[in-house]
């Protein structure tokens, strides 16, 4: 079974088939079971082929996602379609929110396209990783060390805790938030004067170990932009 993978087709390439579709609707016609997908995070999956009215002549299958933005994106290796039935799948690195595919059935009459949306969501997870206080424009996160615990739980609370008695300043209880792949943290530490610390990083699944990479800075507050304003230093958090 032949399986091709694409990203960043040309957006011209996907225009013109969709006008296919519009100006033939008793051509050509693909139809998935779901046009819109839940999947949960680092969790694999697939779509069964779609039915598709061929007018005669069986064709073959490709996909890509937009926008197009840099030569890299040319091959996609979260997503792919087998070329044969049309069949959509996907693995655990695939980004958090919403990523339209648009996929295209062809022969050598006709072709058209259609788009399906998979929603990856994250829930909860337990992570391990740390702190520091590199400011720099280019900071090292392999300085840090992996002595902290954090707990994001589905009612959107977060936890901190030492793996160790040695060093406490991170410990404490709050909140976070998602918007896609951007995780925020708002908490206040336990020690004696409590601080209000603010996390924000990007949290992204990974085919290999560690599973999960959470990372971004840290600071005290956040200014009009959602932006740190007063940074003080990088955290990194893994999954396994």
């Amino acid at each position: 079974m032949k399986t091709i993978r694409y990203i960043g087709v040309l957006v011209f390439f996907v225009i013109i088939h969709a006008c296919t579709s519009d100006d033939d609707s008793n051509g050509l016609r693909i139809e998935y079971e779901n046009s819109f997908i839940e999947t949960l995070f680092l969790e694999a999956g697939e779509t069964a082929p779609p039915v598709v009215n061929w007018s005669g002549e069986k064709g073959t299958f490709s996909a890509t996602t937009l926008p197009i933005t840099a030569p890299d994106d040319l091959f996609n290796r979260n997503l792919s379609i087998d070329e044969e039935t049309g069949a959509l799948s996907w693995d655990r690195s695939i980004p958090l929110g919403e990523t339209e595919v648009f996929i295209t059935a062809s022969n050598s009459l006709e072709s058209t396209t259609i788009s399906v949306t998979i929603n990856n969501t994250f829930i909860e997870g337990l992570f391990v990783g740390g702190f520091n206080n590199d400011t720099s424009d280019e900071p090292n996160f392999f300085t840090i060390e992996n002595d902290t615990f954090l707990i994001l739980s589905k009612d959107g609370t977060a936890a901190l805790s030492s793996t160790s008695d040695s060093d406490v300043s991170f410990i404490g209880t709050g909140t976070w938030t998602a918007d896609d792949g951007d995780i925020t943290i708002n908490y206040i530490t336990t020690n004696s004067p409590g601080e209000n610390l603010v996390m924000k990083g990007f949290l992204n699944g990974r085919n290999s170990l560690p599973a999960a990479l959470f990372s971004g800075k840290w600071g005290k507050e956040l200014n009009q932009n959602n932006n740190i304003e007063n940074l003080m230093g990088i955290f990194r958090f893994e999954n396994d």
